[in-house]
């Protein structure tokens, strides 16, 4: 594995651990920009990669602040740490031996993807040359996801009931704020129904699920590996490979391990309370997989659109992650490694199906989607 290499497309946390004094401040700072980010930038001609853009990634970038995602993951693989102690699980060495999986992990909030080099974003900080992600370019980055939030919530208040952005549109804007919401089990617009929503999250999942036991073939368009209407999504000329590693060439041999990390950032966010409403857990196990105990079931999904990003992003922190695994069993450590074991175990689809059926079963299929109490 090219280490120095993978280091430009993660969010090295473990380099963040290691500048800060400071326990209580190591997961809100910057982590160190790769050499490989600064070349690109530098032979891009753009060379704004400095001491503030930096900055902008560690402080100013919301849902890369906190690397949770991360520990819960690790913490469901072989890290043994108590409940609401989770981030003793980022260590440098369970970081470099996880460092893809974690990019799959990380991808949904901060997928790579070309800007268009026909008609560039009119932002003097967007390199059309360079693969975006906040890492490689942060205050374009910054300046896009600062965009796609103000348009959206004007698009939800003019056209109420549908999607702010479709395909066509950069990825970074629908999957944070359209079409492709459910990468992080949150439905596409106000008003939708728990069970469309869940429908769509299905859909990725036996995606994901397809590549990770490797029956779905990466160089394969999208568009035509049969799984649901992801061809509505995804229409054109687009692979896994493409979706995924644009401009990542460090990953494509192990993106099995990129979608299952995709997989759990969705079932992950589906425990946040800024994402999803849970019911507590009866107590019960999975009807048709028993060795798993159930999580509380959906009560209603969110869209992100109506949302205020600072309340939102206080779901998102370690403190939340401990009033949740503290209070709550099975936790979204125990729904990670549920996943993972079946992963290892090589399961087809239709045994994962049967524990997706369970780990995100609706209290109300016809709950309409909303802010929530993450408005003003």
């Amino acid at each position: 594995m090219k280490n120095a290499g993978l280091k430009c497309c993660l969010v090295v946390v473990w380099f963040a651990i290691a500048l800060l004094p400071s326990a209580a401040q190591a997961f809100q700072v910057l982590p160190r920009l790769s050499d490989v980010d600064r070349k690109l930038t530098g032979l891009g001609g753009n060379r704004l990669v400095d001491g503030i853009g930096q900055w902008i990634v560690g402080n100013a970038l919301p849902m890369i602040k906190s690397p949770v995602h991360e520990a819960i993951t690790l913490n469901a693989l072989d890290c043994v740490a108590q409940p609401g102690s989770e981030s003793q699980c980022l260590t440098e060495t369970a970081i470099r031996d996880n460092q893809i999986l974690l990019y799959g992990v990380r991808w949904p909030d901060d997928p790579p993807f070309a800007l268009n080099r026909a008609s560039p974003p009119r932002i003097a900080d967007c390199n059309p040359r360079v693969t975006l992600r906040s890492t490689a370019q942060p205050k374009c980055w910054k300046a896009l996801f600062t965009d796609a939030e103000r348009t959206a919530k004007a698009r939800t208040a003019s056209r109420p009931g549908e999607p702010a952005f479709g395909p066509g549109d950069y990825l970074l804007y629908r999957s944070h704020f359209g079409d492709l919401q459910f990468f992080h089990s949150m439905a596409a617009h106000d008003g939708e129904v728990a069970a469309a929503t869940q429908r769509r999250m299905k859909m990725w999942a036996e995606f994901l699920w397809g590549i990770a036991v490797k029956t779905v073939p990466v160089t394969d368009f999208v568009r035509d590996v049969g799984v649901g209407q992801l061809d509505g999504y995804f229409p054109g000329d687009m692979t896994a490979t493409n979706l995924f590693a644009t401009g990542i060439i460090e990953v494509r041999k192990d993106l099995d391990k990129v979608a299952v990390g995709a997989l759990l950032h969705m079932l992950q966010d589906s425990f946040s309370q800024a994402h999803a409403g849970r019911e507590p857990e009866s107590g019960a196990s999975c009807d048709a997989m028993p060795r798993f105990a159930q999580p509380g079931k959906i009560s209603q999904f969110y869209s992100y659109a109506g949302q205020v990003g600072t309340l939102h992003d206080h779901e998102d922190t370690f403190d939340a992650l401990g009033l949740q695994t503290l209070q709550s069993s099975p936790s979204v450590v125990d729904a990670s490694r549920a996943f993972l074991m079946l992963w290892h175990e090589n399961a087809p689809w239709s045994e994962a199906e049967k524990y997706f059926d369970c780990a995100f079963a609706l209290a109300a299929p016809s709950a309409p989607a909303g802010s929530g109490p993450f408005s003003y």
